[in-house]
C-alpha cells in the first residue's frame, strides 16, 4: 500500500507535477498549471543528491523513473527539470518515505474482498437475530411459568 507520505507534488507558473513512489518506481504525472491540460512528450530529469535519472513516458503525460535510492526511509529532496516544447522549468519537491514494509518493496497491497465483508456482516446479523430470538423465548417462558 502506498501511503500519503510517499507522494510528492510541485508547481510553478508553467507546470504542476505529482509523483507517487510505487515500489522501486517513481510515477510522475505532468500537466499545465493554469489549465490542468496533460503535458505529453516532455523530458523530465529527476535529481536527489548525487542520484540522477531521466523519466520515460509510459502514457500521455505519465512518466516513470527507476528510483531505487528513493526507497530508503527518510526525506528525499528532489529537483525535477521539465522541458516541454520550448518551455523549460525547474520544480522542487520533497518525497518522504516511511519505514520499509512489504508494500514499499513492490508487493501487491492486501485487499479486503467485498464478498468477505458482505458474508461477515451477514454472520453478525444472523447471530444478533438468534440472540434476540433466544432472549424473547426465555422472557416468554418466564412469563408463562406458574409462580
Amino acid at each position: 500500500m502506498v501511503s500519503a507520505a510517499q507522494r510528492l507534488s510541485s508547481q510553478t507558473d508553467q507546470f504542476e507535477l505529482v509523483g507517487v513512489l510505487e515500489g522501486r518506481v517513481l510515477r510522475l504525472y505532468l500537466d499545465r498549471y493554469g489549465s490542468n491540460a496533460p503535458v505529453a512528450k516532455a523530458q523530465i530529469e529527476v535529481e536527489s543528491g548525487t542520484w540522477k535519472a531521466v523519466a520515460t513516458e509510459v502514457a500521455p503525460a505519465v512518466y516513470t523513473v527507476a528510483a531505487e535510492p528513493l526507497t530508503r526511509p527518510g526525506k528525499h529532496a528532489l529537483t525535477m527539470t521539465v522541458q516541454a516544447g520550448d518551455v523549460t522549468d525547474l520544480l522542487d519537491a520533497t518525497l518522504e518515505v516511511g519505514p520499509a514494509s512489504g508494500a514499499a518493496l513492490g508487493s501487491p497491497p492486501a485487499r479486503v474482498s467485498g464478498t468477505w465483508v458482505v458474508w461477515s456482516g451477514a454472520v453478525v446479523l444472523a447471530l444478533a437475530a438468534l440472540g434476540f430470538i433466544a432472549r424473547r423465548r426465555r422472557h416468554a417462558a418466564r412469563q408463562s411459568a406458574p409462580l
